[in-house]
């Protein structure tokens, strides 16, 4: 029996310099389970675009979009969406045999991690089926666990509003340290989009939302597909791991512009205001600032990694995170320490992979 036809579609989460390494965990996979893999580039630097080109021309599976501008991730999904293939071969197959693979270009995959999650797909009439999301070092022993699927419970408020509570499975946990039992082929309310397989069928009834970014696309697609009456799957089984800013600091001069373009103050204002009118939500959602402090902290990290403790960059960082400081100023306020303290070199972070490879500090195109 043929497998089932799976494209790939790799899109930029928030920085350029995990890119290599993230690409080759995907195309060393491609002999264990075929794919077509379309590769959207969103004004990478030089060297990034470079690489991209490269593989491009080496690997005939591989399709390469490249645009002149910042993408936001459901953009540059959108624009693959039109360039998926019948199948890797050009067969014309049935909708729902197809699946569509969405990845990040932060993440390692790990061997086997494909097939295991297209077979359980299959026997379970998954619409949505993620791997378990792995963070740290890929090849460490100690990895713990990013997240392994997500639940969602709604409460009624006045008017026919809603607060709305979210808990990542298993964040944190040691993956050594969790019994097996308790990691088991499960339903879950939501999977986040690191890396998520999609039906092909359901796919072409849901809007991939272009005003969603990384922060809430996957919520605005679970919802979606429950709403279809869609099974969603979390596969413990399958792993792939999360190259997190917070366990692998490695930001470049060239990833510092994109990263605040995706993680920016006032768009982030805009995609709550987007999603308290799609989804029904009270505007005092307590989750809503609960979710908006972790991404000021998220965004912070290059400016952090610059300062030190006690210091006054570190202390206006701190000031920053405050909800009663402006939009403007905190923005205004990381600027300033971004464009006074970080390093000319960057910042380095060890990244082991397989085997033992240096600590990098440049791309290594």
């Amino acid at each position: 029996m043929a497998l089932p036809a799976v494209t790939l579609i790799v899109t930029q989460r928030d920085r350029f310099s995990l890119t290599q390494p993230s690409l080759a965990s995907i195309l060393a996979g491609y002999a264990a389970y075929p794919f077509h893999l379309i590769y959207v580039d969103g004004n990478s630097p030089p060297a990034v675009a470079q690489y991209l080109q490269a593989q491009a021309a080496r690997y005939p599976f591989l399709t390469l979009m490249r645009r002149e501008r910042y993408l936001r991730s459901n953009q540059a999904r959108n624009l693959a969406l039109a360039f998926i293939p019948a199948s890797p071969a050009g067969e014309a197959v049935t909708p729902a045999a197809n699946y569509v693979v969405f990845l990040d270009n932060d993440v390692v995959v790990h061997p086997g991690w494909l097939g295991t999650l297209v077979a359980s797909a299959e026997a379970n009439q998954a619409a949505i089926a993620a791997p378990l999301i792995l963070q740290g070092q890929p090849t460490a022993p100690n990895l713990e666990i990013h997240v392994a699927g997500i639940a969602t419970k709604f409460h009624p408020r006045p008017r026919g509003k809603r607060w709305f509570e979210q808990k990542q499975l298993f964040c944190g946990a040691k993956l050594q340290a969790v019994e097996p039992a308790a990691l088991q082929p499960a339903v879950v309310d939501a999977v986040e989009f690191h890396s998520l397989l999609i039906r092909r069928d359901y796919l072409n009834r849901v809007n991939l939302d272009d005003q969603f970014d990384s922060l809430a696309s996957h919520t605005d697609l679970c919802f979606q597909v429950a709403a279809l009456g869609g099974k969603i799957l979390i596969e413990p089984r399958s792993h792939v791991t999360f190259l997190n800013p917070k366990h692998i600091p490695l930001f470049e001069r060239s990833d510092l512009a994109f990263y605040r373009f995706k993680w920016n103050e006032a768009y982030t204002a805009k995609t709550f205001a987007h999603s308290i009118k799609k989804w029904k939500l009270a505007a005092d959602d307590p989750s809503l600032w609960s979710i908006w402090k972790w991404v000021i902290e998220n965004r912070q990290i290059p400016a952090r990694l610059s300062t030190s403790e006690g210091g006054w960059g570190r202390r206006s960082l701190q000031f920053a995170q405050q909800r009663r400081c402006p939009g403007w100023l905190r923005m205004a306020i990381e600027d300033s320490i971004l464009r006074l303290n970080f390093p000319k070199a960057g910042i380095s972070a060890s990244l082991v992979i397989d085997q033992p490879v240096a600590a990098i500090g440049s791309t290594q195109f």
